[in-house]
């Protein structure tokens, strides 16, 4: 009886340890994504905005304009909706130089926890609304939380 016993235990334990995928975790996994280069803030926009999720160009285009530049790196990057949506952190605007830099993203449940560096420059002699623009695959898609580090 008692191997009995035993032989159902380490099945068990065996089963259970087996289930798991190697490197899977519903907590802390890492998530992808590019980041979205030559877009500028909209005119229209003065201060930052209620929900920074875009999930469809119309939503997009109502708050960023692209900035197309000469140069082999001058087109604005592509964005497909059907695939992918867009997490955008805005900041106010200001005449100093400020630049927002991803430092990771990571998808605990069914929330994306975004982690940026905010770099504050020198003053400007103009003002400018400092946007960093991501890109994320739809399958990590969720709630959206900024989380600013030093």
């Amino acid at each position: 009886m008692k191997n009995i016993f035993a032989l159902a235990v380490a099945t068990v334990i065996s089963v259970s340890c087996n289930s798991v995928k190697s490197g899977y975790s519903a907590l802390n996994q890492e998530v992808p994504y590019k980041e979205a280069k030559n877009y500028f803030v909209k005119n229209n926009i003065d201060a930052a905005i209620d929900n920074p999720k875009f999930e469809n160009q119309q939503n997009f285009d109502q708050v960023f304009g692209m900035a197309t530049t000469m140069g082999e790196n001058g087109i604005p990057t592509s964005i497909n909706f059907s695939k992918e949506f867009v997490v955008a952190q805005i900041e106010d605007p200001s005449t100093q130089k400020v630049e927002l830099k991803p430092v990771s993203i990571k998808k605990n449940a069914n929330i994306l926890e975004i982690k940026y560096r905010k770099i504050v420059g020198e003053n400007q002699s103009y003002t400018s609304q400092p946007a960093m623009i991501l890109i994320i695959d739809k399958k990590y898609n969720g709630d959206v939380n900024f989380v600013e580090v030093q």
